[in-house]
């Protein structure tokens, strides 16, 4: 009998080709009755859980993955707030190609691996919108959405992030596709004080890209992305230029936009920002906000 996961791998196969992609998802948790995600990076599983797995061994599930693909080594992730009795890994990081750029990914380290496949397309879009303009990556983590604008022409491209292991790997990322530093500046640095910084120093963006995480604390101070978004999107808001937008996105499901908490400006929401091995399964919302 043909599985649930070779009759999606055999789907996903010209697109994957076609694209170059080398990291996808093979299920999601609304593709069948597990309460898991399985994501392929080359011949790796990450498979990260959202609830307990009833009635199916970590060896079996593992031998079902194999009839798909031929995955060689397997990673686990706990979603839940369970701390669910996971295999341990091997330390793990690899190289892999998308859409003609190459990306660092730890599968092993982190709760995340360094790419979020869901923004796959959304990337691509950010990229053809990029030659000639000057793009702000904010919440930049691996800097991804950096590395597809400064190849798709960017006059010049921003990447903030408080993180120094996260500015180490966007350095990493645009060394690897042979992108210039001189064309593309890392900021150690909070969002929001990077939004003074820049309102002081008078820079303009014609793209901004706000992706922030659901809840993070930092110097004591927490943020909710919930309740904080506003302040995030008005902040940004007068460094635009008159053509300019702000592409915003969040991955909480329970998100409403509070428009009426923003300052003056237009907003639309992106709709066609899925890649097709998400399936239609909620990855994220995406919002192009401009003034």
């Amino acid at each position: 009998m043909i599985t649930i996961l070779q009759k999606k791998q055999a789907r996903l196969k010209p697109y994957l080709e076609k694209n170059g992609i080398e990291a996808y998802r093979l299920y999601n948790p609304n593709d069948g009755t597990w309460p898991i995600a399985i994501d392929v990076y080359l011949d790796c599983a990450v498979i990260s859980f959202f609830g307990q797995l009833k009635g199916l061994s970590f060896k079996d599930l593992e031998a079902e993955v194999k009839k798909a693909v031929p995955v060689k080594y397997f990673f686990y992730k706990d979603r839940t707030k369970e701390n669910l009795e996971c295999p341990g890994s091997l330390p793990k990081e690899l190289d892999i190609r998308e859409n003609g750029h190459l990306f660092h990914c730890n599968l092993s380290d982190y709760l995340d691996t360094g790419l979020f496949l869901d923004h796959r397309e959304t990337r691509k879009w950010i990229q053809s919108l990029s030659a000639g303009k000057t793009v702000l990556n904010t919440f930049a983590y691996t800097g991804s959405f950096s590395v597809y604008a400064a190849a798709g022409g960017a006059e010049k491209t921003y990447s903030v992030d408080l993180s120094k292991t996260y500015c180490d790997w966007i350095r990493k990322n645009l060394v690897m596709n042979n992108l210039s530093e001189e064309k593309n500046w890392i900021y150690k640095m909070d969002t929001m004080e990077f939004f003074s910084y820049a309102a002081r120093k008078n820079l303009q963006f014609d793209i901004i890209i706000i992706d922030p995480p659901t809840f993070s604390k930092n110097k004591g101070k927490s943020f909710s992305v919930l309740k904080d978004h506003p302040a995030l999107i008005n902040a940004a808001l007068p460094l635009l230029t008159p053509t300019g937008f702000i592409l915003f996105s969040t991955n909480r499901k329970e998100f409403w936009l509070k428009e009426t908490h923003l300052n003056k400006c237009r907003v639309e929401e992106k709709k066609d920002t899925y890649p097709i091995d998400f399936g239609g399964a909620f990855p994220h919302m995406c919002y192009i906000i401009s003034r």
